[in-house]
């Protein structure tokens, strides 16, 4: 890599602002679209989300120590090879692309004026992909500041959630109503709630158990703003939703705390935007780096057209589908980042469990159990970003 590529990318790494990303992934964007799919049933999907999510950190983790690249696009592309390592490349920084894109929808709903969430939606992108092109760092204790304005806001929503009782009446499902409780959805929610851990990734070189501590810990994070939500709004009512967490304060009679939550729903923007612009930001380099995609020179580097493929996704997709999205292409590249996993030899494992053929084998049942739509998008993501790829391979090698 460059030294451009070093100085932006890879950038957080804090293990607090990696989980309370996640956690703010999740609470923003995740919750509400898997409650619709499965409602009580979306809890068991979390619990299978969070499993799929620890085989691959600890097979990202084990790859890591194994050799000196912290890239999941380079780790297939090195033990898979060439068109694998591209398919892989492909899925993971257009997952990416259009995670951010489903969260900044979701911070301009919980912070923009009514009526001007359109104007606003591409700004929190342009933000956070500048800072990277600039080279930001942000402190550590500003990171620790940051999640713990998050953390402090969900614990509020979730203590005031089960201090007051909800409204019985209006928490009843019918069956058959969307955010019913249905088992059948399950691996749908799972889907759905694997966005919260989209950014795993970024833990990898902290080792297996950091990894996994980290997902389990924003597990119980989302697990906790869920069964609150549900408790008070019900299935039915968080399904539809689109600021959940506002909705639950104003069933419990807390709207008075709405400037608090309004300002931890920034927090965990800022946070869950930063980490997938630094995943983004790493695919995007690494790709240039081996010809996949043309160098872009300069200090932007490839800044510009990923914020604006951001901001189209945020702009042209409602939350929901750019969630099912996202989840989908992140799961296969994850599925091919398992798969190099099943290469290492016992010695380079750090645990007993074939987390490379569990995790594969689960990360691709999940993800197409999604929804048919975002599998099809997903597959004409991959046919025509393999296509541009490979023009950009041949032109490279070529020159």
């Amino acid at each position: 890599m460059t030294a451009i590529g070093q100085q932006v990318a890879r950038g957080v790494r804090t293990p607090l602002g990696t989980v309370a990303g996640m956690l703010g992934a999740g609470a923003l964007a995740a919750i509400s679209p898997a409650v619709a799919q499965a409602g009580w049933w979306a809890l068991a999907g979390l619990a299978l989300a969070a499993v799929v999510a620890s085989m691959t950190a600890v097979s990202l983790a084990d790859l890591t120590a194994a050799s000196c690249s912290q890239s999941a696009y380079l780790h297939v592309r090195e033990r898979l090879g060439v068109v694998p390592g591209r398919l892989a490349g492909v899925l993971g920084l257009a997952g990416r692309i259009v995670a951010i894109g489903a969260v900044a929808n979701m911070v301009t709903a919980y912070v923009a004026p009514t009526g001007s969430a359109g104007l606003l939606m591409i700004l929190p992108i342009c933000v956070a992909y500048l800072c990277h092109a600039l080279g930001v760092r942000l402190s550590s204790s500003l990171w620790r500041a940051v999640a713990v304005v998050l953390i402090v806001t969900l614990g509020v929503v979730v203590a005031v959630g089960l201090a007051i009782a909800p409204a019985e009446h209006l928490t009843i499902s019918q069956s058959g109503d969307i955010g019913s409780s249905d088992a059948t959805g399950i691996l749908a929610a799972a889907g759905l709630l694997f966005f919260c851990f989209a950014g795993v990734d970024r833990q990898s070189g902290r080792g297996a158990r950091s990894a996994v501590a980290a997902v389990g810990i924003a597990s119980l994070g989302v697990l906790l703003v869920m069964i609150v939500a549900l408790r008070q709004l019900g299935g039915a009512r968080l399904a539809l939703s689109p600021v959940p967490l506002r909705d639950t304060l104003a069933a419990a009679d807390a709207s008075a705390l709405d400037l608090v939550l309004t300002i931890g729903m920034a927090a965990g923007g800022i946070l869950a935007l930063y980490v997938l612009v630094g995943g983004a930001m790493d695919f995007a380099l690494d790709m240039g780096e081996t010809g996949d995609l043309p160098k872009l020179g300069g200090w932007l580097g490839p800044v510009i057209p990923l914020a604006v493929a951001a901001g189209g996704v945020s702009i042209f997709l409602s939350a929901a589908d750019a969630v099912a999205l996202a989840a989908c292409l992140v799961l296969v590249s994850y599925a091919f980042v398992n798969s190099a996993a099943r290469s290492l030899c016992r010695a380079q494992r750090s645990t007993r469990v074939r987390t490379g053929c569990c995790g594969l084998a689960l990360s691709v049942i999940v993800a197409v159990n999604i929804s048919v739509v975002s599998l099809l998008s997903a597959v004409g993501v991959v046919v025509v970003g393999t296509l541009l790829c490979t023009l950009s391979a041949r032109r490279t090698d070529r020159a």
